[in-house]
């Protein structure tokens, strides 16, 4: 039976259900998301299998004996190799040490298959940490989730492999709402990545990479746009390093579900070990895609290097930085290159310039950075000491430009930096500074090359229970602006392409989220219907029963069934409730994406309108603001009904501790007496 995207999401966020809060710490995703691999591997080999000999016997005019079967399955061709004794009937058959079992089959089918060495990184066998010696996860609850992922087949034959990728990133995505701020680690919010994506438009032949990876979900992002516009996934090549060994696992398996065949390297760091090397310098890469860890203070030491002892750290600062600067042995950087070392305190132009030197000639970029980099650090200036010189005229000292500025001014004068759009506070999970993204290209057109594009796409956002979340609409906003680059008379035609993407999107949206609804609450209706049939039964019992006794005895029956039965009929209203808010969401974004629409339309005819959201600087007025890409210094940010909000709070704050003042003066004696 084949199984619906929603129902596959619901069948494997009950498996997370299972292993919730029993890992002690551990980080309890990894251990589902690879025991749900090992299960479609396995699924896939027998389906294979099955295939195959049911082609032989076709083309034999005869069935296969068993042994003929079994024969035929070892030497079989094959996506990936299952080992004797590590396939999934051989781990449901085990009753004891289940773990133990468990990990070794895993680490027979990583050790069997070059693609997948690294994947399979968690220790279902782990002690536990009390010193007791038993395991850290007890067998039954093992043996339940071998018994849950029993329930359904996950080959193709069930499950395609587009829907198995999607029910995975959906999981992933589960899993960064659960973990808060530490989800920041490993997922960027698929709006932002689309954004990206669609501003630098993947296609064939693009090497796609991405220093930061985390789960993937840029890579995957880069395929699904090639996919979209008629390509093959495979039409580009896909590369990847991510330092945590348990993101990078997540992110090779998401790249095997999409059919990436990604290259991505785990366990060193993007700055201070880069994997991909040809000839002592970083690979180049014809699109780059991330989100970097924001000002990492530790970004020129090597992890085990890393301490929180200042001494110690001051030291090694001495011995790296040294008198002469910062030498990167990789020559993106510092001493010998074009480009100022970073600040030892914050790593963002490391990883910009890491990307920078990974680029193509033709090489292009989209980076999420905190928007620090953008104003960070101040140029060469002159300053007054306090002391007079003898003709009594104020002594000055030259100040020198601190690293991130010169670091910004190279780009800009180097004509690297294409646009930077601000975002909306609180898009990002634990990141609570304010970010933008960072568009860089190596060549750019004759007529922007002395240009930068501002948007200021900070406004427009929905607002949900942890975090804000940039919507459909929003999106297109960002990409009309970009792409138009401020042609009037392309932003027409560029809200129809927008808009009737993004209205496809929005709905597929709605019937995704209404259907995984409905999946939820499928055990309440299939409960319900079972009761209400159980309560027709137990009227009819009323009305044959006999005695004051029978009558009682159904009364009571009936009346527990009435319970039941209000208490699942309440459960399936709040389900209604919910698929009522999804469609009414959903309208309300459909009919969004025409009044933005017509409101880019108006905005291109009124430049005064115009400047308070995107506007195309000169590098001649950026230079006269002494090479600061604050984007309030170009675009009018100002929000007259923030100004008067602010006002309203700031007068009732004032009110308030007037009366709150009185108060405590009457306290100790005081009355106020007016003025004659």
């Amino acid at each position: 039976m084949k199984l619906t995207l929603q129902q596959l999401e619901a069948h494997l966020w009950g498996a997370a259900n299972i292993l919730r809060g029993k890992t002690a710490g551990q980080d309890y995703k990894n251990y589902i998301l690879s025991l749900m691999f090992y299960k479609r591997l396995c699924d896939q080999w027998e389906c294979e299998a099955d295939d195959a000999i049911a082609e032989q016997e076709r083309l034999q005019g005869k069935p296969f004996s068993e042994t003929q079967k079994a024969v035929f399955r070892k030497r079989g061709e094959h996506r990936f190799q299952i080992p004797d004794g590590s396939r999934w009937g051989d781990v449901k058959a085990a009753s004891t040490n289940l773990g133990e079992v468990l990990t070794k089959a895993m680490r027979a089918v990583a050790n069997a298959n070059d693609e997948l060495r690294g994947v399979f990184t968690v220790d279902w066998n782990q002690p536990a940490p009390d010193g007791s010696g038993k395991p850290l996860i007890p067998n039954e609850v093992v043996h339940a989730l071998i018994q849950h992922f029993d329930e359904h087949d996950l080959s193709n034959k069930s499950v395609p492999p587009d829907v198995l990728g999607r029910a995975y990133e959906y999981l992933i995505k589960q899993f960064a709402d659960d973990a808060g701020a530490k989800a920041g680690e490993f997922f960027t919010p698929p709006e932002v990545v689309d954004t990206l994506v669609r501003i630098l438009e993947p296609r064939p032949g693009d090497t796609v990479y991405d220093p930061t990876a985390g789960s993937g979900g840029m890579l995957v992002h880069a395929a699904d746009f090639l996919r979209e516009r008629g390509q093959h996934a495979t039409s580009a090549r896909y590369f990847a390093q991510e330092s945590e060994w348990g993101n990078a696992a997540i992110g090779k398996i998401n790249s095997v579900l999409h059919g990436l065949e990604a290259e991505i390297k785990a366990g060193a760091s993007t700055i201070t070990d880069p994997q991909f090397l040809e000839d002592g310098r970083v690979k180049r890469f014809s699109l780059v895609l991330a989100n970097f860890p924001f000002s990492d203070e530790f970004w020129w030491l090597k992890p085990e290097q890393q301490t929180d002892d200042k001494k110690k750290k001051d030291k090694l600062k001495k011995e790296i930085f040294g008198k002469e600067g910062f030498k990167d042995p990789f020559g993106r950087f510092g001493r010998g290159t074009g480009f100022h070392a970073p600040p030892a305190s914050y790593g963002d132009y490391a990883f910009i310039l890491h990307i920078l030197a990974s680029l193509t000639e033709e090489g292009r970029a989209g980076i999420v950075c905190p928007q620090g980099v953008l104003f960070r650090g101040q140029p060469e200036v002159e300053e007054e000491t306090g002391e007079l010189d003898e003709d009594g005229n104020p002594k000055l000292k030259r100040r020198k430009a601190d690293d991130e500025h010169l670091i910004r001014k190279a780009l800009l004068e180097s004509r690297l930096i294409d646009a930077v759009i601000s975002l909306p506070l609180n898009v990002f999970y634990g990141a609570g500074v304010p970010a933008c993204l960072l568009i860089l290209r190596k060549q750019r057109l004759a007529e922007r090359r002395d240009q930068v594009l501002l948007i200021y796409a900070a406004r427009h956002y929905r607002e949900l229970a942890a975090q804000n979340e940039l919507r459909p609409q929003d999106v297109m906003r960002i990409l009309v602006h970009y792409h138009a680059y401020g042609d009037a008379a392309k932003v027409a035609g560029l809200v129809a392409e927008h808009a009737g993407r993004i209205r496809r999107q929005i709905d597929a949206s709605e019937d995704e989220e209404t259907g995984r609804i409905e999946a939820e609450y499928q055990p309440q209706a299939e409960k319900l219907a079972a009761v209400a049939a159980e309560l027709v039964e137990a009227r009819k019992n009323e009305v044959a029963a006999g005695t004051k006794q029978e009558m009682a005895k159904v009364a009571r029956a009936v009346a527990r069934i009435e319970k039941q039965r209000e208490k699942l009929a309440a459960k399936l209203a709040e389900r209604d409730e919910r698929i009522a808010e999804a469609h009414r969401r959903a309208e309300d974004d459909r009919k969004d994406v025409a009044g933005v629409g017509d409101e880019l339309v108006a905005l291109y005819a009124d430049p005064d309108e115009l400047i308070k959201h995107a506007r195309v600087v000169g590098l001649d007025e950026i230079q006269e603001n002494d090479f600061n890409l604050n984007i309030p210094r170009y675009v009018d940010t100002f929000e007259a009904k923030d100004a008067l909000k602010a006002l309203h709070e700031s007068e009732e704050a004032m009110r308030k501790a007037e009366t709150e003042l009185g108060v405590l003066l009457q306290q100790f004696g005081y009355t106020h007496k007016g003025q004659c």
